[in-house]
């Protein structure tokens, strides 16, 4: 089976920071992490329920990461994280706004006690848990009194890398003909692009609350995680359900193997962050999943190849006027001459 996925054409930062497990970049993860469950459990509280939990995502702006619009009844509400002021900003339907500094660093408890503040002044009535979740230690967000350090630059470095693979995933999953999404999941802090083939599947025996709405599709994930204490950071890679033969599979990048404890594919970030092919070394990883979906997992994948629109400025410039005359989006029928 061949991808149908085209090579980019996006430019990228020209290096990618090192996060190895150093003083400085543990503190900062964790930090930003702490502070994106805040947000998160604002989007469990407001948003609509969306299948395989998509509506508790977050997403990127140009600056950092937002909620998206949520509904209130005084009018719709959004938190951005910005890493450029090293802030929250809480903005409401109407143009109130309030910020939330997160430099220098601040204990969890004073930065969430701050937020619920912003919010209730702003007329955001909302009940949030104030538990981490997906975490070794889930000491609550109220409690958490714990002097922290945070490296601005640090994390801004994280985040333009975050940004480059965003945009590497939004292009790769652009000819894939069927539900996707390139989603920043904040309880295990992974930026990942999910594939939906449009089948149902079983959730495993004895699958908790979380897993039994998330593994109820097949679908396949390749994602970014920046690693914790035991793990480096790693691009990863799972097909859901398991297929047999996982373990066996052929891959294309040397450094890419299955890891039996995971359960997923892993391409450790630290053995291709300084070289030159890296993106072709990211790309290759994904195709092959791709690849192994149909032959593994028997996702048929001819029927999910989109023939994409070629860009207006291909487009000769008559025929496009043409097109524009005699078509409406909105009648949803071509227009009589």
């Amino acid at each position: 089976m061949n991808s149908p996925f085209q090579p980019s054409s996006a430019t990228h930062a020209a290096e990618w920071p090192s996060l190895a497990r150093t003083v400085s970049w543990p503190a900062t993860q964790d930090y930003i992490h702490l502070v994106t469950q805040m947000m998160g459990k604002l989007r469990l509280s407001l948003a609509p329920t969306l299948p395989e939990w998509a509506h508790a995502a977050l997403a990127l702006t140009p600056r950092g990461l937002t909620t998206r619009v949520l509904p209130t009844p005084n009018g719709a509400v959004e938190v951005r994280l910005d890493f450029v002021d090293s802030a929250l900003h809480i903005g409401l339907q109407g143009g109130a706004s309030r910020l939330v500094p997160l430099a220098p660093a601040r204990a969890i408890a004073e930065i969430w006690t701050d937020y619920q503040v912003v919010l209730r002044d702003l007329g955001v009535t909302v009940e949030m848990w104030d538990k981490p979740q997906e975490r070794s230690d889930t000491t609550p967000f109220a409690q958490d009194l714990r002097p922290r350090d945070y490296d601005p630059v640090l994390g801004a470095a994280w985040f333009r890398l975050m940004m480059d693979v965003h945009n590497f995933y939004d292009e790769w999953r652009s000819p894939f003909f069927g539900r996707s999404a390139v989603n920043f999941w904040w309880g295990g802090f992974d930026l990942a692009v999910t594939l939906f083939n449009g089948r149902r599947a079983v959730p495993p025996p004895r699958s908790n609350y979380l897993m039994r709405y998330d593994l109820d599709a097949e679908h396949l994930s390749v994602g970014f995680w920046p690693g914790d204490d035991q793990r480096e950071a790693m691009f990863f890679s799972y097909i859901v359900p398991d297929p047999p033969g996982c373990e066996q599979y052929p891959f294309d990048v040397p450094s890419a193997s299955w890891a039996t404890a995971m359960g997923e594919w892993v391409l450790p970030y630290e053995s291709i962050r300084a070289l030159p092919e890296r993106w072709d070394l990211v790309r290759a990883f994904m195709d092959t999943v791709y690849r192994a979906a149909g032959e593994l997992a028997g996702w048929a994948p001819d029927s999910f190849t989109y023939a994409l629109p070629p860009h207006p400025r291909a487009v000769d410039p008559a025929t496009r006027g043409q097109a524009d005359r005699t078509y409406s989006r909105r009648e949803g029928r071509l227009r009589p001459e």
